[in-house]
C-alpha cells in the first residue's frame, strides 16, 4: 500500500473535528483550557512566520503562536493537516510525539528544556513557556555573537538525554517501550531518505557557477563517498541507542550568555549515540566556513570568532564524552558497572561516526534546494562560492579521516589543514 496514501487517510481521520487555532480564536481557547490564563491586562499575539527569521527561526511546518500577557508569556504549537508553508500532508502524530519527547527531556535536563503547560490531544497542540527572551543561535552567529557556555551546555544536554534513555540505564521493558513509542516512522523518513539519499540525486544549482557545480558533483557521484554515507545511513536506521533530537541545528537552539534551551523535537526517535553531536557540529562548521569569507569589521574579530567556533566544537565533544562517562560510572545498571571498556568502546564509535554525520549535514547546506542563512549572509557571490567550496572540501576529509580520529583535536586539525590548503589555491 502506498505510504503517502496511508498518511493522508490518517490525517483526514485525525483532523476531522480538530479546531484550527488562529489569532482570532486563540484567546477564548486559552481561557477555556488554561485555568490560570489571564487576559485582563495587555495581551499581544503573534504567529511565527509573521516576523523576521531572526525572531521566528524556520517555522515552515507547524502553526506556532506567541502569547505575551502581563502575567506570563507562552507559545502554542499546533500540528494541522498540511504544512503551514505548503500542501504536503504531514504525520499528525508528530505533535503528541514532540510533547512526549519534551516531557522526557524536561525530566532529565530541565535547565535545557522549555516548561510545558498542557497538552490538548484532541486538537493536536500543546502550550509551553516562551523562550524568546533568549536568542536563536543561528542568527546571532551570523552577527558574530559568541555564547561562551554553548558547547558545554549542548554537550551535557545530549549526553544526559541519550544515556538516561538507553538500555544501559533503563530496564529492558522501559527501553523497549521507548523504542516502540518513538519509532517516528514518517518524520524520520525525511532524514533517512532526504539527507542520506535524495539530496545526492538532485541537480546542484546554487547560482555559484559551473566550476562549483562540477566540484560538488565530483563528490556527489564518487562511489567511495557514496559507500561511506550508506554506512552511516545504516547506523542511523538500525542503532536505537537512546532518544535523539534528530534535527538539532542552530535555529532550534535559543541561548544567552548563560542559558540555553532546545526546541522543535518532532523528529525525535530512538537513534544512534552521537548523531545529534555530529548534526550540530556540521552546523557550526557551516558557520566556520562562512566566517572565513564573510565581511568582518576587522581581521582580528574574524580570527576571534573563528577561534570561538572551533573552541565550541572542542567543548561540545569533550563535555559530551565527560558527561556520558560520568553518567555511566554513576548510574549504569549493575551488570555494566566496572565495564569501563564498554563505555570507552561506545565513545570510540561516537568519535568515529559523529564527524561523518557532520559531513552529511554540512553537505546538504551547500547543495540542497533550501538556502541556509549561514551562507546567505555572504552577499558577494565569489566569497560565497569560496565558503561553500571550503565546506565541501572539509566534508570530504571528515568522511574519510574520521577513522583515524582519537579525539576532537584531530577533527579540528582536519578543519585547519583543509582551510590552509584551500587558501594556497586562491
Amino acid at each position: 500500500m502506498n505510504m503517502d496514501y496511508c498518511v493522508y487517510v490518517c490525517i483526514c481521520f485525525w483532523g476531522k473535528n480538530m479546531l484550527n487555532i488562529t489569532k482570532e480564536n486563540i484567546i477564548p481557547y486559552l481561557k477555556e483550557h488554561m485555568p490560570d490564563f489571564e487576559d485582563d491586562g495587555s495581551v499581544t499575539i503573534s504567529q511565527v512566520g509573521d516576523g523576521s527569521p531572526e525572531e521566528d527561526g524556520d517555522g515552515y511546518v507547524n502553526y506556532i503562536f506567541r502569547i505575551h500577557t502581563d502575567k506570563g508569556n507562552y507559545v502554542l504549537k499546533q500540528g494541522q493537516e498540511l504544512a503551514r508553508t505548503g500542501l504536503d500532508p504531514m504525520a499528525m502524530y508528530r505533535n503528541g510525539l514532540e510533547y512526549d519527547s519534551m516531557r522526557i527531556r524536561y525530566a532529565i535536563v530541565p535547565e535545557y528544556t522549555p516548561f510545558l503547560k498542557f497538552q490538548d490531544k484532541e486538537n493536536n497542540l500543546f502550550v509551553m513557556e516562551d523562550v524568546s527572551d533568549l536568542r536563536i543561535v543561528r542568527f546571532q552567529f551570523n552577527k558574530n555573537r559568541m555564547f561562551p557556555e554553548l558547547g558545554r551546555q549542548c554537550g551535557e544536554c545530549m549526553a544526559k538525554t541519550e544515556f538516561y534513555t538507553s538500555e544501559y540505564f533503563l530496564s529492558r521493558e522501559e527501553y523497549r517501550q521507548l523504542q516502540a513509542k518513538f519509532a517516528n516512522t514518517e518524520m524520520r523518513r525525511v532524514m533517512e531518505d532526504g539527507a542520506f539519499m535524495d539530496i545526492f540525486n538532485t541537480e546542484v544549482e546554487r547560482g555559484l557557477g559551473e566550476d562549483y557545480n562540477n566540484f560538488a558533483k565530483g563528490i556527489m557521484y564518487d562511489h567511495r563517498f557514496e559507500t561511506e554515507r550508506f554506512k552511516l545511513r545504516r547506523s542511523f536506521m538500525s542503532h536505537a541507542d537512546g532518544l535523539i533530537h534528530a534535527d538539532l541545528h542552530t535555529s532550534n537552539i535559543f541561548a544567552s550568555e548563560d542559558a540555553m534551551k532546545v526546541i522543535d523535537m518532532e523528529f525525535s526517535f530512538m537513534g544512534p549515540f552521537g548523531y545529534d553531536l555530529g548534526y550540530l557540529t556540521g552546523n557550526i562548521l557551516s558557520q566556520y566556513c562562512a566566517a572565513c569569507f564573510k565581511p568582518f569589521p576587522s581581521e582580528a574579530e574574524r580570527r576571534e570568532f573563528k577561534a570561538y567556533l572551533l573552541a565550541t566544537i572542542k567543548n561540545l565533544f569533550e563535555t559530551y564524552f565527560k558527561t556520558f562517562t560520568a553518567c555511566w560510572n554513576k548510574d549504569a545498571k549493575e551488570r555494566y558497572q566496572g565495564a569501563g571498556g564498554l563505555c570507552r568502546s561506545i565513545l570510540d564509535e561516537v568519535m568515529r561516526d559523529a564527524p561523518g554525520y557532520a559531513s552529511i549535514v554540512n553537505w546538504f547546506r551547500c547543495t540542497g534546494e533550501i538556502e541556509y542563512p549561514d551562507f546567505e549572509v555572504i552577499e558577494n557571490l565569489e566569497d560565497k562560492k569560496h565558503a561553500q567550496t571550503l565546506s565541501l572540501m572539509i566534508d570530504w576529509q571528515l568522511m574519510f579521516q574520521r577513522y583515524q580520529y582519537l579525539s576532537v583535536d584531530d577533527l579540528i586539525d582536519t578543519v585547519l589543514f583543509v582551510e590552509e590548503e584551500y587558501r594556497k589555491m586562491l
